[in-house]
C-alpha cells in the first residue's frame, strides 16, 4: 500500500486539481465533458483565483501522485449590527480517487479545510453534499440548511 502525503497546494498545482476534478464530474454525468478542453477551462479560470488567495486547495498524494483534494473558496460579506466581520467559505471539489477511499482519506483533507478557516476567520462553510459524502459532512458537524438557488443561465 502507498504511503499517503498530505499538503497544501500551490497554484502550480491546478492543473492536477482539473484533472481530479474531470474524474468527479465523469463520475457523476452520462456525457462528461471532454477532458482537454475541461482542463484547459480549469486552469484558465481557477489558476488566477488561486495565485490571488480567493481559492486554496489541500492534496491527498500516494507516492507523489495526486489521489485526492478538496477547495475553499472564500469571501467577505457585508457587516450587520451584530457582526462587524463576515467571512464565509465553500467546500467544493472534495474528491477521492476509487481505489483510495473508504481510507479517512477525505476526512483528513477537511479537517485541514476546516482547520485552516478556523484560522482566517470564516465563520461559516457552505458545501453541497453528494449522496455518498453526507454522511462524512454530517458527522463533521455540517447542518442542512434552507439555502434557496436560481440559474442566471
Amino acid at each position: 500500500m502507498p504511503t499517503i502525503t498530505y499538503r497544501i497546494a500551490t497554484p502550480d498545482d491546478t492543473e492536477a486539481l482539473g484533472h481530479l476534478r474531470w474524474e468527479m464530474e465523469a463520475e457523476r454525468t452520462e456525457n462528461p465533458p471532454e477532458h482537454n478542453a475541461y482542463l484547459e477551462a480549469y486552469v484558465r479560470d481557477v489558476k488566477p483565483a488561486f495565485t490571488s488567495g480567493l481559492y486554496r486547495a489541500w492534496l491527498a498524494e500516494a507516492d507523489g501522485e495526486p489521489v485526492a483534494c478538496t477547495v475553499l473558496i472564500t469571501w467577505i460579506m457585508p457587516p450587520t449590527t451584530d457582526q462587524m466581520h463576515r467571512k464565509r467559505g465553500y467546500v467544493s471539489s472534495v474528491f477521492t480517487r476509487l481505489g483510495y477511499r473508504r481510507q479517512g482519506i477525505a476526512r483528513h483533507l477537511m479537517d485541514r479545510l476546516i482547520s485552516s478557516a478556523r484560522e482566517e476567520g470564516v465563520q461559516k462553510l457552505l458545501l453541497r453534499a453528494s449522496e455518498m459524502g453526507e454522511p462524512l459532512y454530517l458527522g463533521m458537524g455540517f447542518e442542512h440548511s434552507g439555502a434557496l438557488e436560481m440559474e442566471l443561465e
